[in-house]
């Protein structure tokens, strides 16, 4: 084998296209011309192979958030775009202020237009200081709240596909003498990193397209059947890097000693992935204290069903709008906290795009293998 390999032409590698795919933070494709030169690399044929059938998977099961506007998109649309509104969420609270203005406005407008003429002077001062600026902190703080926990998951899943890179590149640079139990700790690594999302949206199934070529159907299956997926992932990781380290009477004591460091150094990387996931199901499972969100929805509540009371004799017909209007604002920052409280669902655009960070893991993971395999080549000729 080895004087096949000398006999071969030096592959062309091109320096440029990496240089470039990498500033533009897409580094998937080989930069060796042709599969034919991976013959000796099946996990490397099988990444490329099944390289479009992955990302076909990710796109079609993250179309709702891909497809949806941006906050740094153009300004105008972010004025009028309603899919981002998340009005399902306070739609009920916002009918019923309404229809509460619309019926008082009627009234004291026709049947009871001679009967209520009273000034709401003597109660705008109490009306403004008990209930408007009480609102107003307690508004501030529940999106303040929410917006600290909406970051803090997008920070753990960043934590994931860093640490999911570094534990990578170090099993590539590390294992190379060990190749079967190498790549199968790859496939695992990218098993945790997409059970991870199907974990923390409590969906059992995960899809063979968007692991295929890191692992088989079957472990696949074996993940999808587990009780979590992420901890029988890191394990069976964990196990085929034990093997491709394994110690025996016979190892030198110089390699025994690098092997226990580079153990090491990789267990810390399952633990930084194993605490963020753990993160972001504390994310999940506790939402904000219930006397907070209570207390404000009741204060609400008042504020805006008692509007129409305090100003329909000043706004007179302009009251239902201006009741409207007002309503949809303060309703849609509890509902915009409601809707990005626990980001995690694959149908809502303001939560996280997590088919993407999972694509751009495996995606840079694939990269990883493919130039380690590429150094391995040019070494070779």
């Amino acid at each position: 084998m080895k004087s096949i390999l000398s006999k071969r032409p030096a592959p062309s590698y091109n320096y440029e296209h990496q240089r470039i795919e990498e500033e533009r933070g897409q580094c998937a494709e080989p930069c060796i011309e042709g599969e034919e030169w991976y013959k000796d690399f099946p996990f490397v044929r099988a990444l490329i192979h099944e390289r479009q059938n992955r990302k076909t998977a990710f796109s079609q099961s993250g179309k709702v958030i891909n497809s949806g506007l941006k906050s740094n998109g153009n300004w105008l649309r972010t004025v009028f775009t309603l899919r981002a509104r998340a009005v399902d969420v306070f739609f009920v609270p916002w009918i019923l202020v309404t229809v509460n203005a619309s019926l008082w406005t009627f009234l004291i407008k026709v049947p009871l237009k001679e009967k209520f003429n009273i000034s709401p002077d003597s109660w705008d001062t109490l009306y403004s200081l008990f209930l408007t600026t009480a609102l107003a902190f307690l508004l501030v703080f529940r999106l303040n709240r929410v917006a600290i926990r909406w970051w803090d998951t997008r920070r753990m899943w960043g934590a994931i596909v860093a640490q999911s890179r570094i534990l990578a590149s170090c099993i590539l640079e590390h294992t190379n003498h060990d190749p079967i139990h190498r790549d199968q700790a790859i496939g695992w690594l990218a098993g945790f990193v997409v059970s991870a999302k199907q974990n923390i949206r409590n969906e059992k199934l995960l899809s063979k397209d968007e692991l295929s070529g890191f692992l088989t159907p079957y472990q696949v299956e074996s993940l999808s059947s587990s009780a979590h997926p992420c901890l029988e992932a890191c394990a069976e990781l964990r196990h085929a890097l034990k093997l491709a380290f394994r110690i025996t009477p016979e190892t030198p004591f110089g390699v025994a000693a690098a092997f226990s460091s580079e153990m090491r150094l990789m267990e810390q990387s399952l633990f930084e992935l194993i605490n963020e996931m753990g993160g972001l199901e504390r994310v999940r499972s506790t939402p904000l204290p219930l006397v907070f969100v209570t207390h404000l929805r009741t204060f609400l509540f008042i504020y805006l069903i008692s509007l129409p009371y305090m100003y329909a004799h000043q706004w007179g017909w302009a009251t239902i709008p201006m009741v409207t209007i007002t309503s949809y604002a303060l309703l849609g920052i509890d509902g915009a906290a409601s809707e990005c409280e626990s980001p995690f669902l694959r149908n809502r655009l303001n939560h996280l795009d997590m088919e993407d960070f999972c694509s751009t893991a495996l995606s840079n993971i694939e990269q990883l293998v493919i130039h380690n395999a590429n150094m391995q080549l040019r070494l070779q000729t």
